[in-house]
């Protein structure tokens, strides 16, 4: 814990950029207005997400990618997200916004809870509007296949922009109602795009299909494509 407070520190004296190489941290820096926030999930950070990040530096979307589980010596579990200190996220996306980019988070699986969570705490201080896009987000407390899920408190996210990218081929696809819902129940102004036939983590399966294997190799335009047509700002 000590090291992450002390790395993010550093993030927001040096604007990250000093700290590139370490393993739970790199910057993708580039000379457009855009700067994008992702936050791998519990599983960690795959080489796909890498390439993507690099992809979108290229096209002038500067991106800071973060690894959680790694930054905080985690197991990879979807647990180890609820354990995050919300204060530590919140001050890497103050920093953020000190950037004077237009900011956009993009946060997958479990790690929507300890991103929305700082979310809420940046809404309580009347910081700017953030938008956060988030992929197929595991916010259950509980979920079994038969049941509707329950959800996680999220504190209040009024003034917040939420994405949601929801794959097709997910066991969670029929809980995307309840799931919006339950982030407008919150004060999160919510929209969502439904990707057709995904599944979750595709980028990082064992055994993906050609067609999931194409769409890993263009993430970065899918991204840029949900930045252009949902127009948070």
């Amino acid at each position: 814990m000590r090291f992450f407070r002390l790395f993010l520190s550093g993030l927001w004296l040096c604007a990250f950029a000093a700290h590139a190489g370490i393993p739970d941290y790199q910057d993708f820096p580039a000379s457009g207005q855009r700067l994008l926030l992702w936050v791998a999930s519990e599983r960690g950070r795959s080489e796909p997400e890498l390439v993507a990040a690099r992809q979108l530096a290229a096209q002038g979307v500067e991106v800071w990618s973060l690894d959680p589980a790694n930054a905080y010596f985690l197991p990879q579990l979807p647990s180890s997200m609820d354990a995050l200190p919300a204060q530590d996220l919140a001050a890497w996306l103050r920093a953020a916004q000190a950037s004077s980019k237009q900011v956009v988070v993009f946060a997958v699986a479990r790690a929507a809870v300890p991103v929305l969570r700082a979310a809420a705490l940046l809404e309580a201080e009347r910081r700017s509007r953030l938008c956060v896009v988030l992929m197929h987000p595991n916010l259950y407390t509980t979920a079994e296949p038969l049941d509707e899920p329950a959800y996680l408190d999220l504190g209040d996210l009024s003034g917040v922009r939420v994405r949601v990218l929801q794959p097709r081929r997910s066991a969670a696809t029929p809980w995307l109602p309840g799931l919006l819902d339950h982030l407008a129940g919150h004060g999160a102004t919510v929209s969502d795009a439904i990707l057709e036939n995904l599944r979750e983590g595709y980028w990082a399966r064992e055994t993906p299909t050609d067609f999931e294997i194409a769409e890993s190799r263009r993430m970065d335009a899918m991204l840029l494509h949900q930045l252009e047509t949902w127009g948070c700002k």
